[in-house]
């Protein structure tokens, strides 16, 4: 069962700004996630189907370019790639809003949090509300992302987000354990990890 996909086409247009459709960057070695949780529905998970895996659930995010990294620093770069990630996955647009992306203290949480941040991965905390439903499809120079559609959950909840073509649907899942479950799978099972020690759970 997949979300509804409100509307399917669009037309040829530009690239938004270091997408992947803007030619290959350099990577700097970090990743960038964004734990999602809404105030009713509660953490939004983002549906693709992989080769190897199959169907699976993920969390949005991605690598730091480089040239984040260059321009801004690993702190300020870091925060400057989950937003785009962000935006570019899924139409939720914090550049503006860069206070609502919360950096999350791996450090503070143990030998586990520690791995985390050792594997240079950062995550970042965003709690919404009905007020960021989605209302149109990311227009960019010369029109809509190729391969954009807006969506509403596969939970059925009254959202929508603006899909990229890496994701096949999204869904929200109010219990934290079966959240992390939900992307074990992702980023070789440390988002599961990340999940779990943000909502203070065991790993079972």
């Amino acid at each position: 069962e997949k979300g509804e996909s409100l509307l399917g086409g669009d037309r040829e247009g530009g690239s938004y700004p270091g997408s992947a459709g803007s030619g290959a960057k350099g990577r700097s070695g970090f990743r960038s996630f964004v734990v999602v949780k809404h105030a009713k529905h509660g953490f939004m998970l983002l549906e693709a189907t992989k080769a190897r895996k199959g169907r699976l659930f993920q969390l949005p995010g991605g690598h730091v370019d480089a040239e984040e990294l260059a321009a801004h620093g690993e702190r300020e770069a870091c925060r400057v790639a989950a937003a785009r990630e962000l935006v570019e996955e899924t139409g939720l647009d914090m550049r503006e809003s860069m206070h609502r992306l919360v950096p999350v203290d791996m450090e503070a949480m143990g030998e586990k949090g520690h791995k985390l941040q050792q594997s240079r991965r950062r995550y970042y905390r965003l709690d919404i509300n009905d007020s960021d439903s989605v209302q149109d499809i990311m227009t960019g120079p010369g029109g809509s992302f190729r391969g954009r559609r807006l969506a509403t959950p596969l939970s059925m909840e009254d959202f929508r987000l603006c899909l990229s073509h890496e994701h096949t649907g999204f869904k929200f899942e109010r219990d934290g354990a079966a959240a992390a479950e939900a992307v074990a799978q992702h980023s070789g099972g440390y988002n599961k990890q990340a999940v779990l020690l943000i909502e203070g759970l065991r790993d079972v």
